[in-house]
């Protein structure tokens, strides 16, 4: 039997593969629209086709009659947005969305992801959407991501360095500002503006 200390054996730095390059998503647009197609073809990942047979994705300010196609992201808001969501859009997109969210958006509806703003997305469940912040002071963001961990009173208090009746007052606050019943419903509500991360 031949031994071989690993000090002997030559040894080559392991070189990490590149990452796989990503095929920019294809998009075709209805109606056609010169400065629309000018702001879509300055996002690196995107490339803009003129048949939609072709596309990845369709941007459109409705939803086509034709349904047969690529996935389409309608770029609308309020009740529009809705509608074209029940009507059957993958994805939905203020027209003014900042660039980098609109790639972001392009990509995952190309990957069968659908991209809903909170606000659909609340009115969809049937349910008012809430304020982004909900009214909640620094403090009582503090309090809310130490309910999402499960935390009690006494606990919120120790780790907040708080009296124990101010932080039940901060725990009672943030749920009348998030409209929540209880403690699990105020992290719900939280986690759906946002506000927590679960």
């Amino acid at each position: 039997m031949t031994m071989v200390a690993l000090a002997d054996l030559p040894l080559k730095p392991r070189q990490a593969a590149p990452p796989p390059e990503r095929a920019p998503v294809a998009v075709a647009l209805r109606p056609e629209d010169p400065d629309r197609a000018t702001r879509l073809a300055a996002l690196a990942g995107v490339r803009v086709v003129g048949d939609p047979a072709m596309a990845d994705v369709l941007v459109a300010d409705a939803l086509p009659p034709d349904r047969e196609g690529p996935p389409v992201l309608i770029l609308a808001e309020g009740s529009a947005a809705v509608a074209a969501l029940k009507a059957g859009a993958r994805a939905v997109l203020s027209p003014d969305a900042p660039p980098a969210q609109l790639e972001a958006t392009l990509t995952a509806v190309a990957r069968g992801l659908a991209v809903l703003p909170p606000a659909a997305l609340a009115t969809l469940a049937g349910r008012e959407a809430l304020p982004v912040e909900a009214g909640l002071t620094r403090r009582e963001r503090e309090v809310l991501d130490l309910l999402a961990a499960g935390a009690s009173n006494k606990v919120i208090a120790r780790r907040l360095n708080l009296s124990f009746h101010t932080a039940k007052a901060h725990v009672a606050s943030v749920l009348q500002k998030l409209g929540a019943g209880s403690r699990a419903d105020a992290v719900a509500r939280g986690a759906r503006a946002g506000l927590v991360l679960l």
